[in-house]
């Protein structure tokens, strides 16, 4: 077994995704069947059909062998290596032995695909989860996004959402995939530049200026509110030196074709009422985390408020993150200056969105 001379090469992934993100676990597709990887392991770590091997696959397409690969670590990654009859895939092309990198797809003779995860990849998991559904018929469509955002990341092709109000995801997929460091632009033509609210860092008017502005981060376009230039902005982006990479945002799926990709659909949470506690909980636990809150507590009539008021994903997010501004500062004007919103624009967003003053918040000098 020599799996010293194993090539390191991660130049097909995204420079994010390959750098100071070790591979922590295989997850089998479509489960939540996970397999620990730990770093300080000793001595190789076998994969198979075998109860006694370290990563036991229960294959009940009989494809993987009982002994199917071996799993060591090389120059501080893992490298696996081939010892089966019906072969070891990476993202579908089969080869004898490569290193394992975050997102890739490593078949196991066809039977069985493990997808290796970082603690990154992790959590863009989780994110996704939240976006689409944590019932077990989510489970695959969860892998699939995994596997379209991967694409995406490696410039193969756009992104595309369907949904309500998809720009803020977009933005959250932004921040967990290349990070919030990249830009994210989005490309909104009917946008005056004398607002005075226009960041020309974080809005465009054209898609060549969007992709010029979004230089190695995202572009997002709205299906619409398409700019007249954006079949321009597609050629670009497919060009080999281009590295920005593009979400669509749409309300339906029938505007993917335009874009020849199949679309990650955003479920209405109208169809996820069971699960609507755990949003609101998930997103309260982001915006804690985002304002370094040691606690947050959301009161019952602020609940029934975002569950009444709130219609999308964003929009639980957006109150969330202002309710816990304002807990943290204190009062209503505080928590708009800690948002970097203007005081008037908070209250204004409160009373447009019937914010029950009853739930203790409103500040007495308020309107």
């Amino acid at each position: 077994m020599d799996l010293i001379t194993l090539s390191t090469n991660t130049n097909d992934l995204p420079e994010e995704w390959a750098i100071n993100d070790e591979v922590v676990r295989l997850r089998e597709w479509g489960t939540d069947r996970a397999h620990p990887l730990f770093s300080d392991a000793r001595g190789p770590l076998t994969v198979g059909s075998m109860p006694t091997c370290s990563i036991p696959i229960d294959d009940k397409t009989h494809r993987v062998s009982r002994k199917h690969a071996v799993l060591q670590r090389v120059q501080g990654k893992w490298g696996v290596l081939d010892q089966s009859k019906n072969g070891l895939y990476r993202d579908g092309a089969k080869l004898e032995k490569f290193v394992v990198t975050p997102g890739m797809m490593i078949g196991l003779g066809g039977g069985v695909t493990l997808v290796a995860e970082s603690a990154r990849l992790i959590t863009l998991r989780s994110a996704l989860s939240r976006m689409l559904g944590w019932g077990a018929a989510s489970l695959v469509a969860v892998d699939l996004a995994l596997r379209a955002i991967r694409f995406a990341a490696r410039r193969l092709g756009p992104l595309v959402l369907c949904g309500d109000d998809l720009v803020p995801l977009a933005e959250e997929l932004h921040r967990l995939t290349l990070t919030a460091v990249r830009p994210f632009v989005s490309c909104n033509p009917r946008r005056s530049t004398s607002e005075s609210a226009w960041d020309p860092t974080r809005c465009a008017q054209s898609g060549l200026a969007a992709l010029e502005a979004a230089s190695k981060g995202t572009v997002c376009l709205v299906t619409k509110r398409l700019p007249s230039d954006w079949k321009s902005l597609i050629h670009a982006i497919h060009r080999p030196e281009c590295q920005t990479q593009l979400v669509v945002c749409s309300e339906g799926s029938q505007d993917a074709e335009l874009f020849n990709t199949a679309p990650i659909i955003i479920p209405s949470l109208a169809s996820r009422k069971e699960e609507i506690e755990r949003i609101i909980d998930e997103y309260a636990a982001d915006a804690a985390g985002e304002l370094r809150m040691g606690e947050y507590w959301l009161s019952p009539t602020e609940r029934a408020w975002i569950r009444s008021r709130m219609p999308t994903l964003a929009a639980i997010q957006n109150a969330t993150l202002r309710l816990a501004a304002i807990q943290q500062a204190g009062s209503i004007p505080a928590g708009a200056t800690l948002l970097n919103i203007s005081h008037q624009g908070m209250y204004k967003w409160l009373d447009t969105h019937g914010y029950p003053r009853a739930a203790g918040r409103w500040s007495p000098a308020g309107p």
